[in-house]
C-alpha cells in the first residue's frame, strides 16, 4: 500500500515538474500582447532558463529567423527585428540541441499615418508602452535604466546614452532628425500627452503629447513665427500633427519624409494623381506632375511641392507665387 502511495507521489511530481519545465522555458517581456507599433523595428525582450536551453529562435511572417546562443547563466536576450506595415506574426522558440522545448507566437502590428489601409489597427491591438516599472525592474539587471542626457547637451560619443544599446537602429537611416543624432530623447519623450493621447497619461513617462506640434515648435521657432503670419495652413499644421507627414526620429526620405514628396501628398489628394488640375498646356498635354527635373530646384524631381508650399501660404491652394501666371512663369518665362 506504502509503495502504491509513493509510486502515485512520484508520479504527480513529475508531471508537475514536467508542466513547470515546459512553462518556464523562457517568459516574454515583450511582445506579449497584440501591440501597435509606429516604427518598423520591433524590440523582443525574452527571460530564458539556462539550465534547459541552449538555443533561441526568433522567425518572423516574413521568414527572417535570427538565433541566439544561450551564453552562460545570462537570462534576459534582447533582439531588435524588422516589422512590416500591417499584421506582423513573431515566432520565439527554445531549443535544447535539436529539441524544441517551448513555442510561442504573437501579433504586432505596424500603422501608419499615411497608408490608409494600415492607418487604423483592427480593435484586438492597442499601445502598450513598454517602459513601465515592472518592465524596467526586468531590464535594470543588464542595463542602466537611468536617463543620463543633459537637456541641450548633445553625446561627445553616442554610445554613452543609456538609451542608445536599445533603441540605436531608429538612428540608422539616410537623414537623421536632431534629436536622435544626439540622443537627446527626453527633449520629446518627457512623459506630456495632449487632446489625442489625453488617456496614455501615467503609461509611460517617455510618451510624447499627440499633437506633437507643441513639441516641434519649441526648437523650430522661425517656423512657427513665420506660419504664424500665413493666411492658409495645411491640415497637419493646423492640428498641430508633424509627424503625420515627418517622421520625428528620421527617414530614408529627404526632410524625414514619411513616403517620397509625391506618394507622400497623393496619399491624401488622390484626386490629383494625374496632374489634371493644372492648366493645360497649348498642345491640350495634362501637366507632369513627376518623373521631370524640376526647374526651380536643384537636382530635385517635380513633384506636388515644386508648386505648392506644403505647410502654409497666403496664396489660395498654398501656390508657392502671388498668382496662378506668376508660378507658371518659374518655368515657362516665355
Amino acid at each position: 500500500m506504502m509503495r502504491s502511495y509513493l509510486l502515485n507521489y512520484f508520479v504527480l511530481v513529475a508531471l508537475i515538474s514536467s508542466s513547470t519545465f515546459a512553462f518556464d522555458v523562457f517568459k516574454v517581456i515583450t511582445p506579449n500582447k497584440p501591440d501597435v507599433h509606429d516604427e518598423n523595428i520591433m524590440a523582443v525582450v525574452v527571460k530564458v532558463d539556462t539550465n534547459v536551453t541552449d538555443l533561441l529562435s526568433i522567425t518572423t511572417d516574413e521568414n527572417l529567423t535570427y538565433t541566439l546562443d544561450i551564453i552562460g547563466n545570462k537570462e534576459y536576450y534582447c533582439k531588435n527585428i524588422p516589422i512590416h506595415l500591417g499584421d506582423n506574426e513573431v515566432y520565439i522558440k527554445a531549443y535544447q540541441g535539436d529539441k524544441l522545448l517551448k513555442e510561442y507566437k504573437q501579433n504586432v502590428y505596424y500603422t501608419s499615418k499615411v497608408y490608409k489601409q494600415f492607418k487604423y489597427p483592427p480593435l484586438k491591438f492597442e499601445y502598450n508602452y513598454f517602459h513601465k516599472e515592472k518592465n524596467e525592474k526586468e531590464c535594470a539587471k543588464c542595463h542602466d535604466m537611468s536617463v543620463n542626457e543633459v537637456k541641450g547637451v548633445a553625446f561627445e560619443d553616442v554610445r554613452k546614452s543609456n538609451c542608445y544599446t536599445c533603441h540605436k537602429p531608429i538612428g540608422y537611416k539616410k537623414h537623421a532628425h536632431a534629436p536622435t543624432v544626439n540622443w537627446l530623447c527626453t527633449s520629446c519623450h518627457n512623459g506630456t500627452v495632449g487632446k489625442y493621447n489625453r488617456f496614455d497619461v501615467h503609461k509611460s513617462k517617455y510618451t510624447v503629447a499627440d499633437p506633437i506640434g507643441t513639441v516641434c515648435l519649441t526648437c523650430h521657432k522661425k517656423t512657427k513665427k513665420k506660419w504664424a503670419k500665413e493666411r492658409f495652413k495645411h491640415e497637419p499644421v493646423d492640428s498641430g500633427r508633424c509627424n503625420k507627414c515627418h517622421n520625428p526620429h528620421g527617414s530614408d526620405e529627404i526632410n524625414y519624409l514619411r513616403r517620397p514628396e509625391f506618394d507622400l501628398c497623393t496619399s491624401c489628394h488622390k484626386d490629383k494623381i494625374n496632374g489634371s488640375h493644372i492648366i493645360r498646356t497649348y498642345s491640350k498635354k495634362i501637366h507632369p506632375v513627376r518623373g521631370k527635373k524640376d526647374p526651380t530646384r536643384k537636382d530635385r524631381e517635380l513633384s506636388c511641392v515644386s508648386c505648392h508650399e506644403p505647410h502654409a501660404s497666403n496664396s489660395p491652394s498654398f501656390i508657392r507665387a502671388k498668382t496662378v501666371m506668376g508660378l507658371c512663369s518659374k518655368c515657362h518665362e516665355k
